[in-house]
């Protein structure tokens, strides 16, 4: 019995400086720490393609998956990220066939396409029908490593049986040859700005537009097209492995939607049940982090003591001026625990265990 795991690569360069491809290209590591053996699948760039050759290729990325993994054997373990890299909507009669010969398929959930698109009212019906068709996949495997356990309960009521379920708890962010002497130099203070990290456009990132008339931002990420002052600044982007060293300020800002008032909206209902990457990457940079009181993972924060989490951006001021310098050292010390534990892939490396057994 031998265990896999499949590798796949984006051709997309617009995620070069993004969170993008970090946790599939972590998880990869891990499992490669863990002693399994990749299988790589090439794909296509198929952006200029016309309607009738994308549906051409989902075809074809069938007979390569096929010819990938014909050599798996009854009994041998294979872990698949999900959603697929490329896509396809006609790989789960290829998954049900390898169940039946006794292959065992454990699945990584990165996002959950269908809860997302279909709470919104601009998604097409074609792309309704190819969210649906590519998680048709999860009818057919034996473990699904889902964020937590609100996902859990998302799925179970969507007819997936419980034991087949395995809560992640966060996602892990590997930091290669982390220097401790560079984090050691950055500014991390009470009194400083709040740190917003990820992808700032507007349509991903509106409420970082509609800032309170209190507290002070500091910001990094691509796509910022917002104003700056003297209580915001933007600091431009920075590949994934090189943020932990740049950011400087008091806390990290997990939120998402388009006000300041609360994470509304279907970004803020997904906020409930997923797990952002970028609660990650603040505490591996040993960054104390403020969430969302309704988030899934505001209890992971509270019950590690590694930041707050309030109601509305607004509280923010109020909340951290209640802090004393050693409220907020036993928060930076908690986050940089918690953050050794990320660095080194613990949360995945759990679940990878529980889905084996």
């Amino acid at each position: 019995m031998s265990n896999w795991y499949i590798s796949e690569k984006t051709l997309d360069e617009k995620l070069q400086n993004t969170a993008g491809v970090k946790a599939r290209d972590d998880a990869e590591q891990i499992f490669e720490e863990m002693g399994f053996t990749p299988i790589f699948l090439s794909s296509a760039d198929r952006t200029n393609q016309s309607k009738l050759k994308k549906l051409t290729f989902h075809a074809k990325l069938v007979s390569i998956w096929k010819k990938n993994l014909k050599d798996l054997k009854a009994g041998d373990s294979l872990f698949v990220q999900f959603p697929f890299v490329d896509h396809s909507v006609f790989l789960a009669p290829f998954f049900k066939k390898l169940k039946k010969r006794g292959v065992k398929v454990n699945v990584l959930i990165h996002d959950l396409d269908s809860f997302r698109f279909f709470l919104r009212t601009d998604v097409k019906k074609v792309e309704r029908m190819r969210v649906k068709l590519e998680e048709d996949v999860l009818k057919y495997v034996n473990r699904i490593i889902v964020h937590n356990s609100r996902m859990k309960e998302v799925m179970v009521r969507r007819g997936y049986e419980a034991e087949r379920l395995v809560p992640l708890g966060i996602f892990d962010y590997l930091i290669p040859d982390a220097d401790e002497e560079r984090f050691a130099e950055r500014k991390n203070e009470k009194d400083m700005p709040v740190i917003i990290a990820g992808t700032l456009r507007p349509h991903k990132a509106a409420y970082a537009y509609n800032l309170p008339k209190t507290g002070s931002y500091i910001m990094y990420g691509v796509g910022y097209e917002g104003e700056t002052n003297e209580r915001i600044a933007y600091m431009g982007a920075f590949p994934p492995d090189d943020l932990p060293y740049e950011m400087e300020g008091s806390f990290g800002l997990v939120w998402d939607g388009g006000t300041a008032d609360t994470c509304d909206g279907v970004f803020g209902q997904y906020l409930k049940i997923n797990n952002p990457h970028k609660t990650s990457l603040y505490l591996a940079s040993g960054i104390p982090v403020i969430i969302w009181d309704e988030a899934a993972l505001a209890g992971f924060i509270e019950k590690n003591h590694c930041g707050l989490s309030v109601a509305s951006l607004s509280d923010i001021p109020e909340k951290i001026a209640a802090l004393t310098e050693e409220d907020y050292a036993a928060m930076k010390e908690n986050a940089r625990k918690t953050g050794l534990r990320l660095r080194e892939g613990a949360y995945l490396k759990r679940a990878i265990k529980a889905s084996l057994e």
